[in-house]
């Protein structure tokens, strides 16, 4: 008698069970995984490509602060050529000439309160009564702006705003260091007057001095320049006070990148 065996298709064990569920979670691990680097890639694709943008990346280096600006050459030669070849970013470190092409009129009427409105250059070369004045820049390496915490208009009605204070004297004073090749500001004032103080020796009894240079086309006066005048009297044997350095531009306001873009500035003292 024929008998039919039949096999029994036996339930897997606890031991097979495990290592299914171990396998399908190592799937959805690699799955998170290499979704997480082609993620990362995608960014590192993505900003390298910026990066390597001639005109992006000197965008963005553009809006660096200037420090930060000026140590982004220590980067690589890459950024280091494009830093020393771009206009706009040498313009930024005060080592190139900025056009502001930018005047102001002081509008002074009863019982308002003061304010700057915009010239036009026209205005400015046919104005003989001093209210037109230009603007500049000063170089904030170089110079601090003295507004006693006063408004724009109020520094302009005080004859404040002409001048700043030359920094005290640098530690780096070779001839390759970058703020001797700065700009002291960005002008097209005919003419910059440097003030310091010296120690001068009067008979029985030294005496502080006053020592004044004018610099004709400041558009031309570099750090350097600054620190020629000092070394010369320095060099005749004077002791003079780096803490007490000041420039001055005739007939200028001081202003700011942001202030360009304004058509007037009001007064709010």
């Amino acid at each position: 008698m024929a008998s039919s065996t039949t096999k029994k298709r036996s339930a897997p064990g606890s031991d097979g069970s495990a290592v299914t569920t171990a396998i399908k979670r190592r799937r959805r691990t690699d799955f998170g995984t290499s979704s997480m680097i082609t993620r990362s890639q995608t960014l590192s694709a993505a900003r390298n490509a910026v990066l390597h943008t001639t005109e992006l990346l000197e965008n963005i280096l553009y809006f660096l602060p200037m420090k930060d600006l000026l140590f982004a050459q220590r980067v690589c030669m890459k950024w280091r050529e494009l830093i020393r070849k771009s206009i706009p970013l040498q313009e930024a470190l005060f080592f190139r000439p900025k056009e502001l092409n930018v005047f102001w009129r002081l509008i002074k009427e009863p019982d308002m309160p003061a304010k700057l409105k915009k010239a036009s250059r026209k205005e400015y070369l046919e104005d003989w009564s001093g209210e037109i004045l230009d603007s500049a820049i000063p170089n904030p390496l170089l110079c601090n702006i003295g507004l006693r915490n006063r408004s724009r208009v109020y520094s302009v009605l005080c004859d404040v705003s002409q001048s700043a204070t030359f920094k005290p004297r640098p530690s780096a004073t070779h001839a390759t260091a970058s703020w001797q090749n700065m700009l002291v500001a960005h002008t097209t004032s005919r003419e910059m007057e440097h003030y310091f103080e010296y120690l001068e020796n009067r008979k029985d009894a030294y005496v502080w001095d006053v020592y004044c240079t004018s610099i004709y086309r400041p558009r031309q006066a570099y750090g350097r320049n600054i620190l020629a005048s000092v070394e010369a009297i320095e060099s005749e044997g004077y002791f003079v006070n780096w803490e007490s350095h000041e420039v001055r531009f005739p007939g200028v306001c001081f202003t700011t990148e942001e202030e360009l873009q304004m058509d007037e500035v009001e007064d709010e003292v």
